[in-house]
């Protein structure tokens, strides 16, 4: 904040103060208060407020107001609080009682204000920004304070008692840091080093936790538990001891009581527990608090609880074991034979009765599998075969397909057709395809799988799910049967999805044939198989369809169709494929109405261009692509195009084959040729025409381009600069040099003249804003690429969101209030 603001800042206050002003919009005082924050930040001590009286006046004028409106109030706490951040800056607020005054809420002119959340907020906020020093601490604790945060804590507003939670954390931390504690070990310090009101705050504080967890009024309960939590996980001993101490009796009976809205925050406290050293003591009992929250599985919350606890990462073995024999429970039974039905229990069973909670437990159970298989958990009382058994069942009955044995069942009628167990289930298969014990089941997995592509019944969201699964399999299992399975079995229903009624069908299709194409890219047999089998054709005709997003997925698609062609050098049908790509492709960039599959069409030309095998087919379209995509209005078209320019400079310029065909030249002509390369594929016009962009991001991707080439010309001393001229007339960029260049003329003939030097090449010099032809390192000059580079990365707003401009429009705006009143008149 320079000088011109802070002469602006008297106005402002005045403004802000006056009862009569229409308060600025939430969004600009706290974009004024963060300026306050860092001029605060470079200022000494009591620089601000000495330096700014007028400060003083306006929190006073505010506080004693009887008309102040909530916002500006809220603004005057955070202000005050910021203000007062250092000790010498309290010292002069506490002169008139001036501090006193402020936070005092009784004292304001109107006490209705305080039943606006935005003033409760901003009271809180202020002492959080106040709270950098003992003064403060001591401020809060001798006026009383302490109580009216405890009391903020159970706000009707979530967001007021989420702040006060955090000021209590705030304050306990500090009373605990190596400044409160003149010098002495933060875990070994005692209380005596303490003053006895910092003392009593503190005991105040974890008071009021124990109190909350020992009341009957569930909302108090849960403040008091996500309170317990903030303070595990933020703050450090001898607090986190001395309170879980206090709290371990009401926390048990929370635990043992088994309220289901409460697992949830219990779950959270115990987790923060975990990562103190409060584990590893036994008298401290969390880890028997976690086993009681699981009990026996026979409580309705129990399978919920084994749920979080299996997510837990820092998880002692045996409790993450037996959360997770409990969580399979739904599991099993579901797919458990009548006889066997005796050993399960009866809350299960009941649960299991009623479609939704049957339904809430089978995800719940399918999820943690999942995860578990993730990790490649080691199952030890039950069998990954089993497991993975019994997921396939689930399957099967989704889709309507159950054995005899178990349509006794009444969760085979909830299960069929239900997408969100199918989706679920599809994902925890995928997931445990990672286990090599189960391989001897690949056959059953795939029948399954495969039935469900099949199937007319399938959602477009499961067929996306089971295309994932499919995948998964594939690539982490191959099998000697994987080319005749994918030709014979695989090819034939994709083919069909790829003619589905329903475009998202279509686009998974494809989307999947991309991704099993680049995964297998290496695989010969893979590659002659799409070719034979005729997906080839699919995929082309697949450019043509009617849905932009499918358009997109085949361009991908057919991308890498071509790049694994190239690879196996399959010559005589990647010809052929390529070449019909080229077509289509370069109509759709010229042509499609949509951005996604120009995009795909960019992006796909990239994919080539890193590979080593099409460049030098390629060569014949890149410069219609370069024109193509630069001139695109679709931004990320632009962008997509200038990331093709940059891999063509970097292949270029680092001796790929067709860029430099002489090798015994020097390394001054290879650079030379190379750069006459990119003016014949047009990357100049490309990168000159971006760096002008209406689109900044565009700009700032070529300004950086356009920076790497300066420095690569400057490096190279014999760089024959007559090879490299471009016409610079009848194009925007070349205007723009043009004018750029001429201005920078008359500044030094300017300078020239107030110096008293004239210079017979001046004129000789201008006239280069009327040539047609300038050479490439003399546009490199001319430009100040460093200088656009810098407002580049700036934000947009830079200027019209700085301090000043920003209290411009708060003077403006009460100078347009006052002439509007006039008008009335």
């Amino acid at each position: 904040m320079d000088s011109d603001c802070l002469s602006l800042l008297p106005a402002v206050c005045l403004v802000l103060a006056d009862p009569k002003q229409s308060p600025p919009d939430d969004t600009s005082l706290e974009k004024l208060l963060d300026w306050f924050k860092e001029l605060h930040s470079q200022s000494d001590g009591q620089v601000l407020l000495q330096h700014q009286p007028c400060l003083l006046e306006f929190i006073s004028s505010v506080c004693m107001s009887k008309t102040t409106d909530p916002a500006i109030l809220s603004f005057t706490l955070k202000l005050t609080g910021l203000l007062a951040a250092t000790t010498q800056e309290l010292h002069l607020f506490d002169e008139g009682g001036l501090l006193v005054y402020v936070f005092e809420r009784e004292a304001w002119g109107v006490c209705d204000l305080w039943e606006d959340a935005s003033v409760r907020s901003g009271w809180l906020q202020g002492l959080l920004n106040m709270l950098k020093h003992q003064q403060a601490l001591g401020f809060m604790c001798g006026n009383g304070l302490i109580k009216v945060i405890l009391q903020l804590q159970n706000d009707r507003s979530l967001f007021v008692a989420c702040l006060a939670n955090q000021l209590l954390v705030h304050i306990l931390n500090f009373l605990t840091s190596s400044n409160m504690t003149n010098g002495s070990d933060v875990v070994g310090s005692s209380e005596s080093s303490l003053r006895p009101d910092w003392v009593a705050a503190s005991s105040e504080i974890m008071n009021a936790v124990v109190e909350a967890l020992s009341s009957e009024d569930h909302p108090q309960v849960l403040q008091g538990l996500r309170l317990l939590s903030l303070v595990l996980s933020k703050c450090g001993e001898p607090i986190i001891s001395t309170l879980w101490k206090d709290v371990l009796v009401p926390l048990e009976v929370l635990v043992n009581r088994g309220s289901e809205s409460l697992i949830q925050t219990l779950i959270t406290v115990l987790e923060a527990a975990l990562g103190t050293p409060l584990l590893s003591q036994s008298e401290y009992k969390v880890e028997e608090l976690l086993e009681a929250m699981l009990g026996d599985g026979n409580r309705k919350e129990c399978f919920h609880c084994a749920a979080l606890i299996v997510k837990l990462e820092k998880c002692p073995e045996v409790l993450k074991r037996k959360a997770t024999d409990i969580i399979l429970l739904p599991l099993q039974c579901v797919s458990t034979q009548p006889q066997a039905e005796k050993e399960i229990n009866v809350v299960l069973k009941e649960q299991l009765s009623q479609k939704a909670s049957c339904i809430s437990l089978l995800m719940q159970s399918l999820s943690s599998l999942a995860q578990l298989a993730h990790t490649k958990y080691l199952f030890e009382d039950i069998s990954i075969h089993s497991i993975t058994s019994s997921v396939l069942l689930l399957l099967r009955m989704c889709s309507g397909h159950c054995p005899t044995s178990l349509l006794h069942s009444n969760a085979f009628t909830h299960l069929i057709g239900c997408c969100k167990v199918q989706r679920c289930g599809l994902d925890t298969l995928g997931a445990l395809s990672v286990y090599e014990e189960i391989l001897d089941l690949r056959k059953d997995i795939f029948g399954v799988l495969l039935d469900y592509l099949q199937s007319p019944d399938s959602h477009a969201t499961v067929l996306k799910k089971t295309f994932q699964a499919v995948k998964r399999w594939i690539v982490c299992s191959p099998f000697p049967d994987l080319l005749q399975f994918i030709s014979h079995d695989l090819f034939p229903v994709l083919e069909k999805r790829m003619c589905d009624l329903r475009w998202e069908v279509r686009d998974s299709t494809l989307e999947f044939i991309t991704q099993l194409t680049t995964a297998l890219n290496g695989n010969s047999g893979f590659t002659e198989a799409l070719h034979i089998s005729g997906m080839v054709s699919v995929l082309l005709s697949s450019l043509a369809d009617a849905e932009g997003y499918v358009r997109a997925s085949a361009v991908a698609a057919v991308g890498e169709a071509v790049t694994a062609s190239s690879h196996q050098m399959v010559l005589v049908s990647n010809s052929k494929l390529l070449d019909e790509a080229l077509v289509q492709m370069m109509a759709i960039l010229s042509q499609d109405t949509e951005g996604f599959p120009r995009r795909a069409v960019v992006q796909a030309f990239t994919s080539w261009l890193k590979g080593s095998h099409l460049i030098t087919a390629l060569e014949l379209s890149l410069s219609s692509v370069l024109s193509l995509g630069g001139s695109d209005f679709d931004w990320e078209v632009k962008m997509h195009t200038l990331e093709l320019a940059e891999v063509l400079m970097e292949k270029t310029l680092t001796c790929c084959p067709y860029a430099v065909q002489n090798f015994g030249s020097s390394e001054e002509t290879r650079f030379t040729q190379a750069l006459i390369k990119f003016k014949n594929f047009g990357l100049f016009d490309l990168l000159f025409n971006s760096l002008f962009d209406c689109d900044r991001p565009v700009c700032e991707k070529a300004c950086a381009l356009l920076v790497k080439l300066r420095t690569l010309t400057a490096e190279t001393a014999d760089l024959d600069n007559s090879l490299l001229v471009l016409n610079v007339c009848g194009n925007r960029w070349g205007d723009e040099v043009q004018r750029r260049y001429l201005n920078k003329q008359q500044a030094k003939a300017s300078v020239s003249v107030t110096n008293g030097v004239t210079g017979s090449d001046e004129g000789t010099d201008c006239g280069l804003h009327s040539t047609k032809d300038i050479s490439l390192p003399k546009i490199l000059q001319i430009l100040d690429l460093d200088d656009m580079q810098r407002m580049l990365t700036l934000s947009s707003d830079h200027v019209v969101n700085s301090p000043r401009s920003l209290m411009e429009d708060i003077l403006s705006a009460a100078q347009h209030s006052e002439e509007n009143i006039v008008d009335c008149y």
